[in-house]
């Protein structure tokens, strides 16, 4: 008898040992197909960069007689456009002349297909906010689009937040531009290849992939921070950015993982299009729980975000260049 239990038993447990490692390898197989059909990014050819690209004008130019703007022709054989790295006051009133007030420009010939408006976070960088505002200027009117350049400046009385800016500026822009890509910038780089169109994807856009000082490398895999554009409807649904990351760090990060937790896969261009300069500039102080928050992130994408910031708006202006909106967070 105590042979028959014994046989039974170690059939059982030969059964369950053996149906436990089918259920595993099904459930490896699972993720790695998940991942394999459904990566987090997404590389888009440059060839399928005008299918990818969103319209995002509002309708504000119907009344206007005249025809639609032809998409900047994508061309691997480009030159790549100089950075100059120091802008004389000369230079910056010449480039005011074609600019209209709060540092909007769209072209008089053709409807534009996109009306962009692009956050700038900032706080006491004189000298490269003046090389980023000529260098943009210059370097969007070439591809034909509606854009206004906005800079989120903050006060000193708290630690840098960038996250917290950029949904400030998002804020303060809905409430009075119709544009309907956004676009969130550093004010340290300079795009170098025309065919980066600032412009938005049917997917939340990593632009800023090839920057000089990493010699042109991913520094990882999912980063997602320098510049990013997005539609309304993409920033909405993953409620911006976190609000608690003051200092250095991890805000971007946060970011990547909103994206995918709502779905969304994060794209970008070939790299030969995604190059920037990055202009030399002193190491911010590092975030000490930025790692802590990274890992809380999901328990705070619904409470913590552009629906939730407060802000105290202390000025709102528009200067011949940018629009300058100073906030205290």
């Amino acid at each position: 008898m105590n042979l028959i239990l014994k046989y039974i038993k170690r059939k059982l447990l030969l059964y369950w040992i053996l149906r436990v490692s089918v259920i595993s390898i099904f459930l490896v197989i699972g993720i790695v197909a998940y991942f394999i059909l459904f990566p987090s990014i997404i590389y888009i050819n440059s060839i399928d960069i005008p299918r990818f690209l969103v319209k995002t004008s509002a309708g504000e130019y119907e009344l206007l007689n005249i025809s639609t703007c032809p998409i900047v022709e994508i061309n691997e054989e480009i030159s790549l456009i100089n950075v100059q790295k120091t802008v004389s006051s000369t230079q910056l009133d010449f480039i005011k002349q074609s600019i209209s007030s709060g540092g909007e420009w769209m072209p008089k010939h053709c409807i534009p297909q996109h009306h962009t408006a692009i956050i700038v976070c900032y706080r006491n960088r004189t000298e490269q906010l003046q090389t980023f505002l000529y260098h943009m200027h210059s370097f969007l009117q070439k591809q034909n689009i509606h854009y206004q350049i906005y800079v989120i400046e903050q006060t000193f009385d708290a630690e840098f937040n960038r996250g917290k800016l950029f949904n400030v500026g998002y804020r303060e822009v809905t409430m009075r531009s119709l544009a309907g890509c956004f676009i969130f910038h550093d004010v340290d780089l300079m795009p170098e290849n025309i065919n980066n169109i600032y412009g938005c994807t049917s997917c939340p856009r990593h632009m800023s992939t090839s920057i000089n000082v990493f010699n042109y490398k991913l520094p990882y895999y999912n980063i997602f921070g320098g510049a990013i554009a997005m539609t309304r409807r993409q920033f909405h649904d993953i409620n911006g950015f976190s609000n608690v990351f003051y200092g250095w760090g991890g805000e971007d990060d946060d970011l990547f993982n909103r994206v995918y937790h709502r779905g969304y896969r994060v794209c970008r261009y070939p790299s030969f299009i995604s190059r920037y300069t990055m202009l030399t500039h002193e190491k911010e102080t590092p975030n000490e729980n930025r790692m802590k928050y990274l890992r809380n992130g999901p328990k705070r994408f619904y409470t913590d975000g552009v629906d939730s910031v407060t802000y105290n708006l202390i000025k709102y202006e528009q200067l011949p260049l940018y629009t300058r909106i100073l906030v205290n967070v």
